[in-house]
């Protein structure tokens, strides 16, 4: 993984059904999860070393690990892959967990997508500071024609546009909410021309499940979200946010038969 985050994205639904991981047995189940927070703190989605080291790095004893990788890999609940050191002939495993590295797929992607977004916009800005001649104008009118051809033809199917808006936790401005949505599938496939759904729907899930995503009423209106291009933002920032004390019920006067008092 490229960074060391201070966070870890745990999904306790899918980690209690997940059929492969109901099969371990309970000290199996224990020792995965001290794997994945081995991980975590190594910043990768993998471990390797002998059956001894992995103990050491995950508090666990030799018996334990060597116990729960049978299981991880009868079960296929991760990769277990066994080689021998080339120098001592020790047996060196490879213990891979396919979330962890789909998850930071994702991340890298998304990396790249706000570089290359940055990239395209410092050069245009860049661009519009250059003389241009009559040949120049002509070639760059032809070259808008044809970009504007290839990405004419691209209109979000409406299930996935539904898809995303179920995604959001806020539930308001539909109508609004769904134009923004498409706005920004669109975009995002302009500057890519990849697939933008999969990239829009798993940063709405992320947000989802942050805090900033549960939120209640200081979590922002989902077209007010896709229109200023939060999904870009570094996920990191959705669980440092802050939520405002709620302001204090106003006082009530209530009359009496004599005087009035407040509550």
């Amino acid at each position: 993984m490229a960074e060391n985050l201070a966070w870890i994205k745990f999904f306790v639904g899918d980690w209690r059904r997940d059929p492969k991981v109901a099969m371990l047995s309970a000290a199996g189940r224990g020792a995965w999860l001290e794997m994945i927070l081995t991980m975590h703190d190594l910043a990768d989605f993998k471990i390797e070393g002998t059956v001894r080291e992995i103990a050491r790095m995950c508090h666990l004893d030799m018996a334990e690990v060597q116990s729960a990788l049978q299981e991880l890999e009868r079960h296929e609940v991760a990769e277990v892959e066994w080689r021998n050191d080339s120098v001592t002939g020790e047996a060196i495993v490879t213990v891979v967990s396919r979330r962890l590295e789909r998850e930071e797929k994702t991340r890298s992607d998304a990396r790249e997508r706000q570089k290359k977004y940055r990239e395209k916009k410092k050069s245009q800005e860049n661009n519009k500071e250059l003389p241009s001649d009559s040949d120049s104008d002509s070639d760059s009118n032809k070259n808008k024609k044809v970009y504007k051809a290839q990405t004419a033809t691209y209109r979000p199917a409406k299930k996935e546009i539904e898809g995303i808006y179920r995604a959001y936790p806020r539930k308001v401005g539909k109508k609004y909410a769904l134009a923004k949505i498409e706005e920004a599938l669109i975009s995002l496939y302009k500057e890519t021309g990849e697939d933008s759904f999969s990239f829009l729907i798993e940063r709405t899930r992320m947000f989802a499940n942050s805090p900033a995503g549960k939120a209640g009423t200081y979590t922002p209106h989902p077209a007010t979200w896709y229109n200023q291009g939060r999904y870009l933002d570094d996920p990191k920032e959705w669980y440092i946010q802050e939520i405002p004390d709620k302001k204090k019920p106003k006082q009530e006067q209530v009359k009496v038969s004599r005087g009035s008092f407040m509550v």
